[in-house]
């Protein structure tokens, strides 16, 4: 019924007052209609029903008449609130929540009031009307959904192992379970209404998230599970499955709610996985290259005792025949002038055979740290000039001019037999490879360093083996081609670093090797009791 309407009541003719009441009885709402002076003229059987109508008392006592309380039902509605009071003060009421509980109606009802004032003449008000609603089943469907919210509530906070969050478009927090207080270390008290920025993720991670949120709310499709690294209070860090939906709102806006399951226990033991698996890989390749170095040293060592036993028997064999003829020669009275040719032949292969075994000792030494250096004052330029007079017969065979001006002397404090075996090393080394061929030497020095170069324009050594001729029992070439034990240049180098000193080679097939060694000529101090230094294994 519009105000309109009623207002207009008083114009109605007996007829369609008849009409109006029967229309009033049949609605599901309670109406009650006052003139000005509060006396209640009409209402319908819903009214009659529900409040208990008719009761004959003033608008002052309405309340205590109708039994109109509060909605706590323990309080009385005081008369000047009483919707049908304010009505006939000129006021609106619209859907006021009251309690009525009276003889009439012992069980008690809450109902839904509305009321208008009618006006009259000039602006007066003529009277009111007030429409009840049984509020009852809105209000046990109030009551449910708010038991229901209550207890989706309680679920959602007390759910132990998973934790839950709300947030709106922007990423700021709504709620947030006690789980994630657990989790995170932050309570929901400090976290609501903030985003999550600086907290527990950074900015990047927080736009991240934010972007999450809008493509949910644009595709409706939940998001998850996904990792993600975040973290606590304390700034440790944390990782999390995370699923996130959207709820809709009855303002029509999206909710977020972010499910978190705790996977750092998970996250730490795949870290601890992949990190043993790398560590037994690399132990695998380790024990692999070990094994592949124990069997080239097996190699070498089979190659070595090869050419060892080659380069022991090969002097032998002339030694032996030259002892035999001098046997037969003494035996046969010939003179000394005669065997003296055997006799040097067979000096030379014992000298051989001593400088072999030699090497061999040097090696055992070496390898077993208890090889001396005897350092004195030597002048490096005389021994050269010595080692080179020494190799005449040597560089003759071999076609070798070996080319050698200095006279000036180069002192320096080291051990005179070491220095000369590497000098006889590099000086060999260089007749054996370049036979036919020219050699240089070539002597410098400034006031902390001695250098010497051997050259020789020989077979050469390809970029790819210049590492290793100094190795033990190494070779740049077959053990076919050219004897010995590859054992000089590995004790040179020992020597020289042992000395304090360096070696390099700078050598290409075909033009030949330059050997390159600098020596400080203050090097290793002298022991005060001996004279002596020992070098360690190794070194």
């Amino acid at each position: 019924m519009t105000e309109h309407a009623f207002s207009s009541i008083h114009d109605f003719t007996a007829e369609a007052v008849l009409l109006l009441r029967s229309a009033l009885d049949v609605l599901d709402e309670a109406i009650i209609m006052a003139d000005q002076t509060g006396r209640i003229v009409a209402w319908n059987k819903t009214a009659a029903r529900l409040i208990g109508l008719p009761v004959d008392a003033s608008p002052e006592a309405w309340n205590e008449a109708f039994g109109i309380f509060l909605p706590d039902e323990r309080t009385p509605c005081p008369a000047e609130a009483v919707p049908l009071w304010r009505a006939l003060q000129g006021e609106r009421v619209d859907d006021v929540e009251l309690y009525v509980k009276n003889p009439r109606m012992p069980q008690g009802v809450h109902v839904f009031v509305s009321a208008r004032p009618i006006p009259g003449e000039q602006g007066r008000v003529r009277g009111g009307i007030v429409v009840f609603q049984d509020a009852t089943f809105p209000r046990l469907a109030q009551v449910a959904r708010r038991h229901g919210e209550t207890r989706l509530r309680a679920i959602v906070a007390n759910t132990p192992n998973v934790a839950i969050e709300g947030y709106d478009m922007q990423g700021r927090v709504l709620y947030w379970n006690r789980a994630a207080e657990r989790l995170f270390g932050w309570s929901e008290e400090e976290v609501v209404g903030k985003t999550l920025d600086g907290m527990m993720l950074d900015t990047p991670s927080t736009q991240k998230f934010v972007e999450t949120l809008e493509e949910i709310a644009r595709t409706g499709k939940p998001n998850g599970p996904n990792e993600w690294s975040c973290h606590r209070k304390d700034g440790s860090e944390v990782w999390v499955y995370s699923t996130i939906f959207a709820i809709p709102t009855i303002a029509g806006a999206c909710e977020f709610v972010c499910m978190d399951v705790d996977v750092t226990p998970l996250k730490l033991a795949e870290d601890r996985i992949r990190e043993q698996a790398k560590q037994m890989e690399a132990q695998a390749i380790g024990n692999a290259n070990l094994f592949h170095e124990a069997l080239q040293a097996i190699s070498a060592r089979d190659d070595f005792l090869a050419v060892a036993s080659h380069e022991l028997r090969t002097p032998l064999t002339p030694l032996k025949l030259q002892l035999e003829r001098l046997v037969r020669d003494a035996r046969a009275g010939v003179s000394q002038e005669r065997m003296a040719p055997a006799l040097e032949v067979a000096y030379r292969q014992v000298g051989r055979l001593a400088a072999l075994i030699d090497r061999l000792l040097d090696v055992s030494r070496i390898t077993a740290g208890k090889l001396d250096l005897c350092l004195d004052e030597v002048d490096l330029c005389a021994l050269v000039h010595d080692v080179v007079t020494r190799f005449g017969r040597e560089a003759e065979d071999a076609g070798c001019l070996v080319a050698f001006h200095h006279d000036k002397p180069i002192w320096g404090t080291w051990d005179r037999l070491r220095i000369e075996q590497v000098v006889t090393n590099l000086l060999g080394n260089a007749l054996k490879y370049g036979r036919g061929k020219p050699i240089e030497i070539e002597l410098e020095a400034d006031e902390g360093t001695a250098r010497l170069t051997v050259r020789d324009h020989g077979v050469g050594i390809a970029p790819e083996d210049q590492g290793k001729i100094f190795e033990r029992f190494e070779r740049a070439v077959s053990n076919q081609s050219f004897g010995g034990l590859g054992l000089g240049l590995w004790i040179v180098r020992q020597i020289v670093e042992t000395h304090g000193g360096t070696v390099r080679v700078e050598s290409a097939p075909g033009v030949g090797s330059t050997f390159r060694v600098e020596l400080p000529r203050r090097g290793k101090s002298l022991d005060e009791s001996h004279g002596t230094i020992s070098i360690a294994p190794g070194t």
